[in-house]
């Protein structure tokens, strides 16, 4: 299954499936660096808010702030690479080669390969396309969730 994930002017991000929206964020900036990440359904209602902090010297710190647990299967903690969810299940971002200008990553359960990320690379506005394998589809919404919080206003310190 192919999900595509493209983001606007100011910075959210929509995941589609064959046109169709599934997921958006939103970010509201602050100046401090602590920002804060919405995650909504297609019916507009919040799932997930979020506060990112930008730390210098460190990968990003995810604080949860609101999460509406029926829809997000309770989402214990995200991070740069990791979304920890349903007693002790998690999913791990990697890339696939660290010394390459590739910018695509993949997802795994333990040590199962669950989905693949390829992304369009010197784009001023993201876009991506996440390949879920079929045997793995009960992973998606949190795949999706993940990529939303860690990427929404990814592009902030590029202007």
């Amino acid at each position: 299954m192919e999900i595509e994930i493209v983001e606007n002017r100011k910075q959210s991000l929509f995941a589609y499936k064959n046109g169709e929206l599934l997921f958006y964020s939103t970010i509201k900036f602050n100046w401090l660096k602590k920002n804060l990440v919405k995650i909504f359904d297609s019916n507009d209602d919040l799932i997930l808010e979020l506060q990112s902090y930008e730390s210098p010297f460190s990968s990003a710190k995810y604080k949860i702030l609101f999460q509406n647990k029926e829809k997000t299967k309770y989402i214990s903690e995200i991070t740069q690479t990791n979304i920890f969810f349903n007693q002790n299940k998690s999913l791990r971002k990697t890339r696939g080669n660290h010394f390459s200008f590739n910018t695509n990553f993949s997802y795994f359960a333990d040590r199962t390969k669950v989905a693949d990320i390829k992304q369009k690379f010197w784009s001023s506005l993201q876009k991506m396309f996440l390949q879920v394998h079929d045997e793995k589809i009960e992973f998606l919404d949190q795949i999706i969730i993940h990529i939303l919080a860690i990427r929404t206003g990814f592009n902030s310190n590029v202007d």
